[in-house]
């Protein structure tokens, strides 16, 4: 097919999953609950001895990921095996075929990409690098069901490669003007003049 694009499609794993956090944390309250414990009421200096070390193994493992995280990527938790495809005439997901006239709007939240720095709050001890697979495409089909998809970018801009596709999208009133200028990072007030112009009056609708 000519003129197309595609993405990897990410599919979350189902069931619970383990995060630093998750591990961290529960350790070092765990451990140093039962060295209170064992000294306060059971006089057991063992179990004092096995929670004071799973204390300090637990501050030390704080220490190494609150610095690790900056340079550590997010585990993937998912499967990226499926491709999202967009055509002029169609949007494939996976092996479904969408026909562009069974769509009643289509919208993206692209905010994310590969190996892209986000800021923690304090005592988050999970990694800061992210996967890039936050993004999200939506598709509005005019029998009233909406499909949601996941998919991941690799770069920062990479999005922009959709720039003619998301022109079409719009010229067949898939796509909202303030969308579209959104998702080709068009933001100053002359830039958008200037964009305008370039559209064909026939077509312009905002």
């Amino acid at each position: 097919m000519n003129n197309q694009v595609d993405f990897k499609i990410f599919t979350r794993k189902k069931g619970l999953i383990f995060t630093v956090n998750r591990v961290v944390y529960p350790l070092l309250l765990g451990s140093l609950g039962i060295a209170y414990l064992a000294d306060k009421y059971l006089n057991q200096n063992v179990l004092e001895s096995i929670g004071t070390t799973g204390g300090i193994i637990g501050c030390i493992l704080m220490i190494y990921f609150n610095i690790a995280k900056l340079s550590t990527r997010k585990p993937l938790n998912g499967d990226l095996s499926k491709r999202l495809i967009f055509c002029p005439s169609e949007i494939i997901i996976d092996s479904q075929k969408i026909d562009l006239k069974e769509i009643k709007k289509i919208e993206f939240s692209v905010t994310d990409y590969f190996d892209r720095f986000e800021y923690s709050i304090r005592g988050d001890l999970n990694p800061c690098r992210s996967n890039g697979t936050s993004n999200l495409c939506e598709l509005k089909l005019v029998n009233g069901e909406n499909i949601r998809v996941n998919f991941q970018l690799m770069y920062e801009g990479e999005f922009l490669k959709m720039r003619e596709l998301l022109l079409e999208y719009y010229f067949e009133n898939k796509i909202h003007f303030l969308r579209l200028i959104e998702y080709l990072e068009i933001q100053e007030y002359q830039e958008i003049q200037e964009f305008k112009k370039t559209l064909t009056p026939s077509k312009l609708s905002i």
